[in-house]
């Protein structure tokens, strides 16, 4: 039906199931970008979150490919606002619904990191605040691209020669100096400073030169 999101490896549509009629977004990746790791790296996101079945975690329904052969898969499609979008416009969030905000993203988490999986890419951009099923600030987490799975070897395979992967003012140091090298400990980290964005509306890190890559 329309595009609703887009990055360098892939393009996120909303469409609608043909039989159900059921609301869908559709993340499609980019054949023009797509090399063997690339796409390991996108079918180990659909096995992997879709493994996880806690009501703050994005949903997944299918996985698939289109005629011409680019690799998708279907989830659950949210109508709301990123934390980023409402830091945007809000500038800064009261302290009861940033409390209420991050304990669900770290419920989601727990499960996660109870199953050996750190999502690596925790930010403002991927936590979605929506109404859902009735529920007002409900939160889910997106994006599953980055995920790494500690006990599997072909997860440490996949990650043991990549430059850094994710969002740097997000990232634990640890992750920046060897980015193969990361466990449930840099997600906590993130989730840091995302309640320091969200409480004073401003970044961490201000500027590139407070960062050393």
């Amino acid at each position: 039906q329309e595009v609703i999101g887009e990055g360098g490896m892939a393009t996120v549509y909303r469409a609608q199931h043909d039989l159900l009629k059921r609301p869908t977004a559709l993340k499609v990746l980019k054949l023009a970008r797509t090399t063997d790791e690339i796409m390991a790296r996108f079918e180990r996101e659909v096995q992997l979150a879709s493994s996880l079945s806690h009501p703050n975690t994005v949903e997944i329904f299918d996985y698939g490919r289109t005629r011409e052969g680019q690799p998708y898969y279907a989830m659950e499609c949210l109508d709301g606002l990123t934390i980023a979008q409402i830091v945007e416009r809000d500038v800064a969030m009261p302290v009861a619904r940033t409390i209420h905000l991050l304990r669900q993203a770290c419920a989601a988490l727990a499960e996660a990191h109870g199953k050996g999986l750190v999502h690596r890419d925790i930010k403002p951009e991927n936590l979605m605040v929506c109404c859902h099923g009735g529920i007002f600030d409900f939160l889910k987490i997106l994006d599953y691209g980055l995920v790494k799975h500690l006990s599997q070897q072909h997860s440490r395979d996949l990650t043991r020669n990549l430059r850094i992967l994710g969002t740097p003012l997000y990232m634990a140091p640890e992750r920046l100096r060897n980015p193969g090298d990361v466990d449930a400990r840099a997600d906590i980290y993130a989730v840091g400073a995302v309640a320091y964005r969200m409480l004073t509306g401003r970044k961490l890190f201000e500027s590139a030169d407070d960062l050393e890559l």
